[in-house]
């Protein structure tokens, strides 16, 4: 391994370490010191606080999806229900949400009809209150030009929620969002084939979370880690 090569890895790698932690500790202190670290609700509250509300997660790509990433809707999907699993309890919101696995095996056993299912008959065979449609546009890991030697995800993502108890409505919750991955500072160069799975890891995070602000109250502090 030559001197240049040696030094890119090591950039790389250290990037990717500061990346994958919340990078402005004065905000942390300053919290601590405050002692109050307020919410931002979500554009649309999924949880009931009288009861628990039953979720039906379906994650899946356009037909015509521009991906760098293979099966990366599971994959979203799994992170974006971990997640918000995790933040609905930390809210003190009851939520069952079916596990990924099942859905992966409806769609399995159902390979040559579900995608012609509406996500509201789909949810009446899961008996949930409501189904989180997201459908993957486009993604993709690397920056433009840079012919695969710097990361910077891009994706796009329609995302509707279905009341099932209002099925012919409609949804009640639509948004077609994009985000990307370093936002506020510069693309992270490639190292080595491990760095791809760390940053695709890193960055379907990323996505998740973002997914997550939208349907339960997350914590101010977390608008100003780094990203």
């Amino acid at each position: 391994m030559d001197v240049t090569w040696r030094k890119r890895w090591l950039a790389g790698g250290l990037l990717l370490a500061a990346f994958g932690i919340g990078c402005n500790p004065l905000t942390s202190v300053y919290f601590l010191m405050v002692g109050v670290d307020p919410k931002f609700e979500p554009e649309f509250r999924l949880a009931n606080q009288e009861k628990e509300t039953r979720v039906l997660v379906l994650a899946y790509s356009a037909p015509d999806v521009r991906t760098d990433a293979t099966a990366i809707d599971r994959q979203l999907g799994t992170t974006f229900v971990r997640q918000l699993e995790e933040r609905c309890k930390g809210n003190k919101e009851k939520i069952y949400i079916v596990p990924i696995h099942q859905v992966e095996k409806f769609k399995n056993d159902n390979r040559s009809t579900w995608k012609q299912m509406s996500a509201t008959e789909i949810g009446g065979m899961f008996d949930v209150d409501y189904v989180v449609d997201l459908e993957v546009v486009s993604l993709a890991l690397y920056e433009p030009d840079s012919h695969r030697s710097l990361f910077r995800g891009r994706c796009k993502i329609d995302m509707a929620v279905h009341d099932l108890r209002k099925p012919h409505e409609g949804p009640v919750y639509k948004t077609a969002f994009s985000t990307e991955y370093p936002k506020t500072r510069g693309p992270i160069p490639v190292a080595d084939d491990n760095n791809v799975d760390k940053f695709r890891d890193m960055f379907v995070n990323r996505i998740a979370t973002d997914i997550c602000w939208k349907l339960t109250a997350h914590l101010s502090q977390e608008e100003y880690k780094c990203d």
